[in-house]
């Protein structure tokens, strides 16, 4: 599975994908803030078996994100909690490549996903969370046509201090007008 938009490619990741450059975004402060991989230390070992799983998981659809110009792995991003009565699933992404911060990277991907999710999967509903002071995250997701349905009070604990996240969503109607 590819999918293409007008910077990067998405495509299923494969445990030939992780490298210690991969492990490293996973344990960098700066990159996993937002994850809940920071909660433990992460290796090759671990990864392998987290694309293991998803993989092998039919209500996940996990994605490198490569640039198109030089084929870089850059981040990841997945449609996950598929659940197929009810056709809603959950997108979330990372950008771990710090160079690429700021571009609009994770916009590109959100809109495809969102794309991918409706157009490709049949899916009625997307839904994403984000932590309350990550606007950038907020922002990409309002960007492509989510919207807030709720707000969840000191729901993570980050770094000592207790955060609320925005859920949001975007139904199938919405996107096809």
């Amino acid at each position: 599975m590819r999918i293409d938009t007008e910077r990067l490619y998405l495509r299923n990741l494969l445990k030939e994908d992780v490298s210690e450059k991969y492990v490293s975004w996973l344990n960098d402060p700066d990159v996993n803030k937002y994850l809940e991989v920071r909660q433990s230390e992460q290796t090759i070992e671990s990864c392998i078996k987290f694309i293991q799983n998803c993989n092998d998981d039919p209500c996940s659809n996990l994605f490198g994100i490569f640039e198109k110009e030089n084929g870089e792995h850059i981040g990841n991003a997945k449609i996950g909690f598929i659940n197929k009565h009810y056709q809603r699933g959950q997108i979330s992404l990372f950008i771990g490549e710090k160079i690429f911060w700021g571009k609009g990277y994770s916009t590109e991907v959100v809109k495809a996903l969102t794309e991918h999710g409706f157009n490709r999967l049949g899916l009625h509903r997307l839904e994403a969370g984000c932590y309350e002071d990550n606007l950038a995250s907020l922002r990409v997701f309002l960007k492509n046509g989510y919207a807030v349905e709720g707000f969840f009070r000191n729901h993570f604990l980050v770094n000592g201090t207790r955060q609320g996240c925005f859920w949001l969503g975007r139904l199938n109607y919405e996107y096809h007008g």
